[in-house]
């Protein structure tokens, strides 16, 4: 199998697991809400982290095109939403999540090593060049 293609169906399955993460995260159970509501009260910096959750949410939709479309700003955009993203996750604090979140979490941050393994490692990386 072409290589273009195999990346291409790793950038829509990222597109896919970041769905159903909305939908797992929508739908967890009313224990684990609560059980995080004790842990982390509301406090002013959850509007802030809110905004900012958006706006990176967008940005990350953006770059899987731009990734799936081989544009090159894209490249440079995944692995600073990547680090961003890392660095997001520390800042949120503790949480409990449903064994379904969390295993669709776990394969989020595997197909995001593949993309970087992908985009920096594989010959894949002279197609951003262009």
């Amino acid at each position: 199998m072409n290589l273009k293609t195999i990346f291409k169906r790793l950038v829509l399955l990222d597109l896919l697991i970041l769905i159903l993460i909305f939908v797992a995260a929508f739908n967890e159970s009313e224990l684990v809400v609560a059980f995080n509501e004790s842990i982390n009260p509301p406090n002013d910096k959850d509007g802030i982290l809110g905004i900012i959750a958006i706006l990176a949410i967008a940005l990350y939709f953006l770059n899987l095109y731009l990734l799936y479309k081989f544009k090159n700003i894209g490249k440079t955009m995944y692995l600073f939403l990547f680090i961003f993203g890392s660095i997001y996750s520390l800042l949120l604090g503790i949480s409990a999540s449903d064994p379904i979140l969390y295993l669709i979490d776990g394969f989020g941050w595997a197909t995001s090593g593949a993309i970087l393994v992908f985009l920096y490692f594989t010959p894949i990386k002279k197609e951003f060049e262009k």
